[in-house]
């Protein structure tokens, strides 16, 4: 009795995103434009996807160009985290790049009247027997990738790559070496106002009065935002945004703080807060062994601060009801479902575009930052605004990698072989990402004068 061969299925992200046209396209110039829906932190995947898509389509590496991710057009890819970008991104590039070479190579078998399996791609140009030969970017207009793609695409077998699995030079490192302009921190948008947020330097202390009256008279003020518990300032330079911030400060009232957690006692803590249980796994013994004695240790681990090297940074522009915002979130689809309901508009309204910035392992203050500039540009009269946030803020109030208490009991018999075991964690989780719950996971969010819970 034969066993039915598995049906084959499309790559998650590609199955989540299936329009081939949002992942490749030719430009009349030689280029090729590839658009995950990951994004660049620091891990180098802006290389590793340029190396999958330069083997499938057989075209020189320096030809490609990686776009950021924007929910303007790149595929929706979620959060970039976990180490999973060429799992995901990548499976689902190098099926795209397998699917767009086949339907090149059987454009160019009608055009050259040549058997597709007698032609050749090299550094896209594709030839034949009688040195015929056309190219991907001569055949663009015909072949449409507009199109889903199909789960048949064979890709090219791990033997036969020549540019993935080998050490390159890294595409971004050239321009990170000699200072060019590739971080949002760097990029200088025309008209552009700098912003900055009145935050208090205890945790948990609420804006409850602000005298402005001296902060309106610092040089190269542009406005004064207030909503709620949030409040900042725009000024025409990063130094005066500085300088009114810095008065602005001398006027503010804030409520009592809440206490932090004790250091010395984090897993009592974490014990005594509000928790969601989940049993990850239970196994039962094959046969019951007596056990002698019992091993118990319980371990904690700190909040750790992500303390980037830069501090968070974004940019935003409102051209009436429409949004544009610059970020270095790692999940910009996700971003913008928080932005969106915090702002009360249709998504559809709001542009986020990915640059590269403080890159993180964990989750820093991009994403807040990015609802900073959102709410402090509706002040800006359709100016673009640019938020930096200081070092003090960054150590203050961005996300902390989750505080851990880990208790083991192990069970050994006489001879101390383990005999039974049991693992418990209590934990926060990452629980300031965005777009993962009813509620918005924005810092800025929890102060407006409607504020969500934080």
């Amino acid at each position: 009795m034969s066993v039915p061969s598995p049906v084959p299925k499309l790559p998650v992200s590609l199955a989540a995103n299936p329009k081939l046209s949002s992942w490749v396209r030719f430009s009349g110039e030689g280029g090729v434009a590839i658009s995950p829906g990951k994004v660049e932190i620091g891990q180098g995947i802006v290389t590793a996807l340029a190396q999958i898509a330069a083997d499938e389509l057989d075209v020189d590496i320096g030809r490609i160009e990686l776009i950021r991710a924007s929910t303007a057009a790149s595929p929706n890819e979620g959060v970039t985290s976990g180490s999973l970008s060429v799992q995901q991104s990548g499976r689902a590039l190098r099926h795209v790049c397998a699917e767009v070479r086949q339907r090149f190579l059987a454009a160019a078998s009608e055009r050259l009247g040549v058997d597709a399996a007698l032609l050749d791609v090299d550094d896209g140009t594709i030839s034949g027997p009688g040195n015929v030969r056309t190219s991907y970017w001569e055949l663009a207009g015909d072949v449409s990738l507009d199109r889903d793609a199909t789960a048949g695409a064979a890709a090219k077998p791990a033997a036969t790559r020549g540019v993935a699995g080998h050490s390159i030079q890294r595409v971004d490192i050239p321009d990170k070496v000699f200072a060019r302009p590739r971080f949002i921190h760097d990029c200088a948008l025309p008209d552009l106002v700098h912003g900055r947020v009145l935050r208090p330097h205890i945790a948990g202390a609420r804006l409850i009065a602000l005298d402005e009256t001296a902060a309106r008279a610092v040089p190269g003020l542009v406005a004064i935002v207030r909503d709620g518990g949030f409040a900042g300032v725009l000024a025409d330079s990063e130094a005066a945004a500085e300088a009114v911030l810095k008065t602005l400060r001398k006027g503010a009232t804030w409520s009592a703080g809440e206490p932090l957690p004790d250091e010395d006692d984090l897993a009592g803590f974490l014990k005594s807060q509000p928790v969601e249980t989940t049993a990850i796994d239970t196994r039962a013994a094959a046969t019951t062994k007596k056990a002698a004695r019992t091993l118990r240790r319980q371990y904690t681990r700190p909040y750790i601060a992500h303390a980037s090297i830069a501090p968070s940074c974004a940019m935003a522009r409102w051209d009436g009801d429409r949004l544009h915002v610059w970020t270095h979130s790692q999940g910009v689809y996700l971003l913008r479902a928080d932005l969106a309901i915090v702002l009360e508009l249709p998504a559809e309204n709001i542009v986020v575009e990915h640059m590269e910035g403080a890159g993180c392992y964990g989750h820093n203050a991009a994403d807040d930052v990015a609802l900073d500039a959102v709410l402090l540009a509706k002040a800006a009269a359709g100016r673009p605004v640019r938020v930096q946030w200081s070092r003090h803020d960054e150590m203050s109030h961005a996300p902390f990698g989750a505080a851990m208490a880990i208790e083991i009991e192990a069970d050994l018999d006489a001879n101390s072989e383990i005999v039974g075991w049991r693992h418990a964690i209590w934990s926060n989780g990452h629980a300031a990402r965005p777009g993962r719950a009813t509620q918005p996971a924005l810092l800025g969010a929890t102060e407006i004068a409607n504020p969500y819970p934080r």
